[in-house]
């Protein structure tokens, strides 16, 4: 999944770059999350809670705060979003690339532009392999969670399938679950599975096979919603 976030005080310039990130959503046929904000301060509250934003659509020149300012409170976090600050004028380039913005899109806007800065999102985002640090029997271990197959609860532990072999990590399902929440690729497919979709081979009516051959259950109530999801995960690796 692609987090994407639109910051600007303005309702036009909101609802244009939105319809040009919908559409190039339904294009590629991608998992995009997309959300909108009036302003800086708004969007800075939300992020401090969830912190799930990997490209930030900012104006510079805002009424209630410059997009400058709340660039420089993220950096300063530690947020490694991806920024893309959209303006009127180009007097701020220099202080803008300072703070690692990726590119500046000068309004108007022009929709294939918008579309070339987040086709660099998504290469940038597929390049990069999240890790995940655990606490198992033995210590810390860092996985790619790319290679995570599936969970299982047992009481405050977890039993996860990574590549060819088993962990078992100090560490709740819930938690787990909200670890990986950020990719986008995990969700419960029964109360005590936790499943990465990109991993399953073919969905049955009581078990889904994963691409290592193991079964894995799940729940009627959770079929629905399981299989909605793992549609559109494939049929969004498939397009790519």
């Amino acid at each position: 999944m692609l987090n994407i976030a639109v910051v600007d005080d303005e309702q036009t310039h909101r609802e244009l770059l939105s319809k040009y990130i919908n559409e190039w959503k339904c294009c590629k046929r991608l998992n995009v999350h997309l959300e909108t904000f009036e302003s800086g301060e708004a969007f800075y509250f939300i992020w401090c809670q969830d912190q799930h934003c990997d490209v930030l659509f900012l104006d510079i020149m805002m009424d209630k705060g410059d997009g400058i300012s709340l660039a420089k409170r993220l950096r300063e976090k530690g947020a490694a979003i991806t920024i893309i600050f959209t303006t009127g004028i180009s007097d701020y380039m220099q202080e803008g690339y300072e703070l690692e913005a990726m590119h500046y899109l000068l309004k108007p806007l022009d929709k294939q532009q918008v579309w070339k800065c987040l086709e660099k999102c998504l290469q940038r985002k597929e390049s990069h392999t999240e890790m995940l640090l655990l606490p198992t029997e033995d210590g810390l271990e860092k996985i790619q969670i790319q290679n995570l197959f599936y969970a299982e609860a047992m009481d405050r532990y977890c039993k996860l399938t990574y590549l060819d072999r088993q962990l078992k990590a100090r560490i709740g399902i819930r938690e787990l679950s909200e670890k990986l929440k950020s990719s986008g690729d995990f969700m419960f497919c029964h109360r005590s599975y936790l499943v990465n979709l990109r991993k399953i081979s073919k969905m049955g009516k009581k078990d889904l096979i994963m691409d290592n051959g193991a079964a894995v259950p799940i729940s009627r109530r959770l079929y629905k919603e399981v299989n909605e999801q793992f549609i559109k995960v494939i049929l969004g690796e498939n397009h790519l």
